[in-house]
């Protein structure tokens, strides 16, 4: 298993706040691909997959804070797509409430976007959902935000 910890951030910041995640227990991610945005008193970041895998785990879920170093989630890198995990099965009704959490994020995790382009796009009045990502792995970019806005 691979496990997920929360990195230093920057030097004085020792604890960040999950604020949304885009993947859910049983999902493929490929290595690279945004895991959770989380936001600590100065900045929104987002942590990514250091390998690719199923996702076992999610050990802090949406809304609570995690200190430098805490376990965020697990990844068995033998897992291949459309593998289901069976690590927290036996735990089905916090199970069923991540999956409504994260089905209630749907749109948004769809949209990846950093939150410095997203205020942009907030600022033009443009739709993210509509906008075509031009950026490695369909990530959008700034200039696909100003080309949907017509600038």
């Amino acid at each position: 298993m691979i496990e997920v910890r929360l990195p230093q951030l920057a030097e004085d910041v020792d604890e960040s706040l999950m604020v949304l995640w885009f993947v859910s227990v049983g999902d493929f991610v490929e290595k690279g691909q945004p895991l959770v945005e989380v936001q600590t008193e100065k900045a929104v970041s987002e942590i990514t997959a250091e390998n690719s895998g199923t996702i076992q785990e999610i050990a802090v879920k949406r809304g609570d804070s995690a200190k430098v170093g805490d376990l965020l989630a697990t990844i068995d890198p033998d897992g291949a797509p459309g593998q289901e995990a069976v690590a927290k099965d036996a735990q089905p009704t916090q199970e069923s409430s991540r999956e409504t959490e994260s089905k209630g994020q749907e749109p948004s995790s769809f949209v990846r976007v950093s939150p410095r382009l997203r205020r942009l796009a907030k600022d033009l009045g443009v739709n993210l959902e509509s906008v075509k990502g031009s950026g490695p792995q369909g990530f959008i970019t700034e200039e696909d935000i100003r080309d949907e806005a017509g600038l």
